[in-house]
């Protein structure tokens, strides 16, 4: 099966892996009174260090226009071989259950990379330019043929189920050396 997903799937993409982890932290919260508003500017995976970077902006909203602007950057760093998170010259660790539930995460996003980069060698998709302004995107079985919406939404259900059973087979106590879930194969 090749997936081709819209920005808008790699950006929902993107928020899970770090909805994902805003459960890292082992300690309580603490409590910010700032209220300023911020917003994610980049996110960058390197698959070959295990490091999960991502920069966010903190500024202010334009009152008669609502345009965000940004006026400062925060770069926030994930070991996942360590199992830490660094921030501002402070590093916490987390547990190396939520490392690896993490990288599951990623190895998603990494075999996608990898499957487009393959998709566009091959020659795929309908080239863009000053004549033509429509892009390409869709989802393709192994066949070649698009699927239905419906068809996409029983796979993701399926995918869901099979990471649900794969969760219950993990030990509920004590830290492991368990391995990447696959989801897809």
């Amino acid at each position: 099966m090749r997936f081709l997903f819209s920005p808008f799937l790699t950006q929902l993409a993107a928020l899970a892996a770090l909805s994902a982890l805003g459960c890292a932290q082992d300690r309580a919260p603490e409590r910010k009174t700032d209220r300023s508003p911020r917003r994610l500017e980049s996110v960058t995976w390197n698959s070959v260090k295990h490091e999960l970077t991502w920069v966010i902006s903190k500024g202010e909203r334009d009152r008669e226009t609502g345009a965000y602007k940004p006026l400062t950057t925060q770069t926030y760093l994930i070991n996942i071989d360590k199992a830490t998170m660094t921030f501002n010259g402070e590093t916490r660790s987390f547990s190396k259950q939520e490392a690896v539930n993490v990288l599951a995460l990623l190895d998603i996003i990494a075999k996608y990379a990898i499957e487009s980069t393959v998709w566009w060698d091959q020659g795929h998709g309908r080239r863009t330019d000053e004549q033509e302004k429509t892009g390409v995107t869709r989802v393709l079985w192994d066949d070649g043929e698009s699927p239905s919406l419906e068809e996409l939404l029983l796979r993701l259900q399926r995918l869901e189920r099979r990471l649900r059973r794969l969760e219950a087979q993990q030990p509920a106590s004590g830290e492991t050396t368990a391995q990447p879930i696959r989801l897809l194969q």
